[in-house]
């Protein structure tokens, strides 16, 4: 049985390659509007209810991660429900901002930075005025994911640092790490602000952005054992883990325990120069849905190439998984743990480039 949903209950989904914003009407599964022309590159989303606005951050002009690509520096402002930008934040001389979230609690709009010229650690932006009213530095290069506990703390990921940062909100500083070998991925926060759960290590990726292709190096005699970590809040400790055969790289920390873990599953480079890599199958990604209280596997899914970003209703009922390699949505039967059914953010060419997403509610 198809899932069904409030009127006005959406899904807003970006492409860093085609720099649009989908809004997708869940209660008829239609895509009820596109913004087209936003500035490159937007990456995540952060929702604010009480204003309905949503905040899209702008990482890199073109390109990915660590290469010698020219940084952004702006959050834009959407307002949801007349499907447009309404303002633009600049937030330098600070760059490259990846993911961004909303506290509610301390009404402050929350980004990591990558170091450029000596500047980094996580921007603090007051959601009233739009002004960076703080910038609390970290000791690991480039901060790049978070976990919001809101009105108290936001955990970062650094990706190749050996850590996470932890941060007190109230505070303005940094609390303290906690070791991750390998480096971290994607990191989330579970509702009820009890745990934080990470991927680590960094998955290891070779990036072709001509073929669209993400390859996989082989595995070295000694390389981090991939999993996900589960870290109580109040002590910053790591308390339960959960190990798995491949890299992971996208979480989200559901409500009633469940935790939805991405893996692109990606391909290794053909040893023959000749082959044209444009003509290369990607092979589909994985989603794996965790028991986050006993930090056991429930199931696994197929989704589309290079899953990256994932978001879950409520009742654990439907999930999402936005797939950079082939521009797709994919909507997951969650109970049942099929794939059923794709939302269409930017198919078609080598990279689709699908990113963050925002679920919102009737409000």
């Amino acid at each position: 049985m198809a899932p069904t949903f409030e009127p006005g209950t959406l899904l807003l989904v970006s492409s860093s390659t085609a720099k649009n914003l989908d809004f997708f009407d869940l209660s008829t599964g239609a895509k009820i509007a596109t913004i087209d022309d936003l500035l490159a590159e937007p990456h995540e989303i952060a929702y604010d209810p009480s204003r309905r606005r949503a905040y899209v951050a702008h990482t890199y002009r073109h390109g990915v991660y660590d290469q010698d690509v020219p940084k952004a520096h702006e959050i834009s402002v959407i307002d949801i429900d007349r499907h447009r930008v309404e303002s633009v934040i600049d937030i330098a001389p600070f760059y490259a901002p990846h993911d961004v979230e909303y506290d509610s609690e301390l009404d402050l709009i929350i980004t990591g930075v990558e170091n450029v010229d000596g500047r980094n650690g996580v921007v603090l932006v007051n959601a009233e005025t739009h002004e960076v009213e703080a910038n609390i530095r970290t000791e690991a290069r480039n901060c790049h994911w978070l976990a919001l506990v809101p009105g108290r703390k936001v955990f970062l990921t650094h990706k190749e640092a050996p850590v996470i940062t932890v941060i007190d909100l109230v505070g303005r500083r940094v609390e303290g790490t906690i070791d991750v070998p390998g480096g971290a991925e994607e990191i989330d926060a579970s509702p009820d602000g009890d745990f934080v759960y990470a991927v680590t290590p960094r998955m290891r990726v070779d990036v072709d952005l001509a073929s669209g292709h993400f390859f996989r190096p082989e595995r070295r005699e000694g390389d981090p054992v991939p999993r996900v970590v589960k870290i109580d809040v109040e002590s910053g400790k790591i308390v339960d883990e959960i190990e798995f055969d491949n890299d992971q790289i996208g979480i989200r920390a559901g409500h009633g325990q469940r935790v939805y873990v991405t893996g692109m599953n990606n391909r290794e480079r053909p040893a023959d120069p000749s082959i044209d890599l444009k003509t290369l199958p990607r092979n589909n990604g994985k989603l794996h849905i965790v028991d986050g209280a006993a930090m056991t596997l429930v199931g696994v899914v197929d989704v589309g190439p290079q899953p990256m970003t994932v978001r879950a209703t409520r009742d654990n009922a439907t999930a999402w998984v936005a797939n950079l390699g082939s521009g797709l949505v994919s909507q997951i039967d969650v109970g049942a743990c099929v794939h059923a059914g794709d939302l269409d953010n930017n198919a078609g060419g080598a990279y689709g480039g699908t990113h963050g997403m925002a679920l919102i509610t009737p409000g």
